[in-house]
């Protein structure tokens, strides 16, 4: 690795260690020839996602003053807005529609936000140690809480607005994954550890060894209790297989790879950072087989119970829907043709734009327990699609969807 990429890959794990969420990374070139298109400003700072189990997506808008955008099943625009705390980022759904938001209060206090399903405002409010707290949802609906200043985890019963216990984990766990059996795993990121809970234990049972040059961030376990980490600073995913106590093996991924997920299927989907792609892994391989381009900066994703993957594009300002790994493309809404031909339309240098054209702002860094992000835009969300080209591991096209 030249050593230019290497200092700038370390400087990115440095500062993802610390504010995951406020990531802005630098994009590297994309070298397979795909159009990205142009990238047109929405007026809101995306970050935290999450689909409710009717189908609903919730985007969280990473502003000081910022709510949550509501998607309707198969709609392309929100419907209306969740008003929530300050600098709204990682979001989490229960099975019976209860939303719950990492926010902060008026005087910077962190703490979670409780949605009651259908409500337009987060009632209550659990106050929770400074920083960033990723949120997770079991199986049985308990909320699991990464708590990376305290070296814990906290869980919160299904309906109820109080943590419920806390668990001790290793050195600054960013994230937390839970499998079917209701085993939690977490990343402990500065220790290059998985710290693992089994299902309603007080404590955690064993810790697996990543490395600790590694950076694991990202972590998802798929149906069949396989667990995958994204390792920031290695450029790839370590498996580690239902049960077992290391590393299987390890996939070669894009670079910086920061978050994964695994849909229904069994198919994994990591995105790295610095390359504006999503790699797709399927269910039992032992590399990637398709390279998906994304937005600017891809950040958090959901896998969707029809198999879709919808990616947050943070600087780009943007959604990157990724079809089921079957290969059917995911359907165009009605207007389709008028929206791709406005996209083939829509001039340079549109302000809030990141191909050809001015800069948006990007996401400022924010201190432990303060969010003061100050971003121009409107308030209304405009929807573009635009088709991208994407090669499979046969050479084939297949289609992506990015809605701006």
């Amino acid at each position: 690795m030249p050593l230019r990429r290497a200092i700038g890959t370390a400087l990115l794990a440095a500062v993802v260690s610390v504010l995951a969420p406020a990531v802005v990374s630098v994009p590297a070139a994309a070298d397979d020839g795909t159009d990205a298109g142009p990238m047109i400003g929405i007026g809101i700072q995306p970050l935290g996602i999450a689909e409710g189990p009717d189908g609903t997506l919730y985007v969280s808008d990473y502003d000081w003053s910022g709510g949550i955008s509501v998607y309707p099943p198969g709609e392309t625009q929100p419907s209306r807005t969740i008003r929530a705390g300050r600098s709204p980022s990682s979001l989490a759904v229960t099975p019976d529609g209860t939303l719950y938001v990492t926010q902060a209060d008026e005087s910077g206090q962190a703490q979670i936000g409780v949605v009651a399903p259908g409500a337009d405002e987060a009632a209550l409010a659990i106050k929770v140690t400074p920083g960033h707290h990723w949120l997770t949802v079991g199986p049985d609906g308990s909320l699991y809480v990464a708590n990376p200043s305290e070296g814990s985890l906290s869980v919160v019963l299904q309906g109820e607005a109080w943590i419920k216990r806390t668990i001790q984990a290793g050195p600054n766990p960013v994230e937390v994954a839970v499998a079917k059996d209701g085993t939690a795993y977490a990343t402990n990121e500065l220790e290059g550890t998985v710290t693992v809970v089994p299902a309603g234990a007080p404590a955690p049972s064993h810790t697996i060894d990543i490395g600790a040059k590694a950076h694991p961030h990202g972590i998802a376990a798929a149906s069949d209790g396989t667990v995958y980490v994204a390792n920031i600073l290695t450029n790839e995913v370590a498996v580690i297989e239902a049960g077992g106590t290391a590393a299987a093996r390890r996939i070669p991924v894009g670079t910086a790879p920061q978050e994964v997920v695994a849909a229904p299927d069994g198919t994994v989907y990591v995105t790295n950072s610095l390359d504006d792609t999503v790699s797709v892994i399927q269910a039992g391989a032992s590399a990637v087989s398709t390279t998906v381009p994304t937005g600017d900066d891809p950040g958090r994703m959901v896998a969707r119970a029809d198999g879709t993957v919808v990616v947050v594009n943070r600087r780009g300002r943007s959604l990157t829907v990724i079809p089921a790994a079957s290969g059917t493309a995911a359907p165009a809404p009605a207007g389709d043709s008028s929206a791709e031909a406005a996209a083939e339309a829509a001039p340079q240098g549109v302000a809030g734009t990141s191909d050809g054209g001015t800069p948006g702002p990007s996401l400022p860094a924010v201190a432990a327990g303060t969010a003061a992000v100050l971003l121009a835009g409107t308030a209304t969300l405009v929807a573009v699609l635009r088709r991208r080209r994407v090669k499979n591991s046969a050479g084939r096209p297949s289609s992506a969807w990015t809605f701006e």
